[in-house]
């Protein structure tokens, strides 16, 4: 019971963490993979937006269910109100990276 209590803190706050860290490596890769999807006519780049994107909703999911535990177990710590929060600025961060992926389904990495 009180490693699930430990937990609380970690799980509201990682939409925030995970989201954020996966729209910084995206992009970086952003600045990398255009190059190589232009000599591999591949998408890389749409995929590792794509992939980020992903992340970041699941990571926005954990932080949304761990509100509700939070609500119950510590009415009074304000964990709740920072994993809504969280899990807000988690889809924000999604709708970052799929705007991203978008992009770089549109244009190619030869167009520089």
């Amino acid at each position: 019971m009180s490693t699930e209590r430990n937990l609380v803190p970690v799980l509201v706050c990682i939409g925030l963490s995970i989201a954020a860290l996966a729209w910084a490596v995206s992009t970086q890769l952003g600045l990398i993979l255009p190059h190589l999807d232009c000599q591999h006519q591949s998408r890389l780049s749409a995929i590792a937006s794509f992939a980020g994107a992903i992340a970041a909703c699941v990571a926005g999911g954990i932080s949304w269910q761990s509100v509700n535990y939070a609500a119950r177990s510590e009415p009074q710590s304000g964990l709740g109100f920072f994993g809504s929060v969280s899990a807000l600025s988690a889809t924000v961060f999604a709708f970052a990276l799929s705007l991203q992926g978008i992009a770089s389904l549109v244009l190619r990495g030869c167009e520089r």
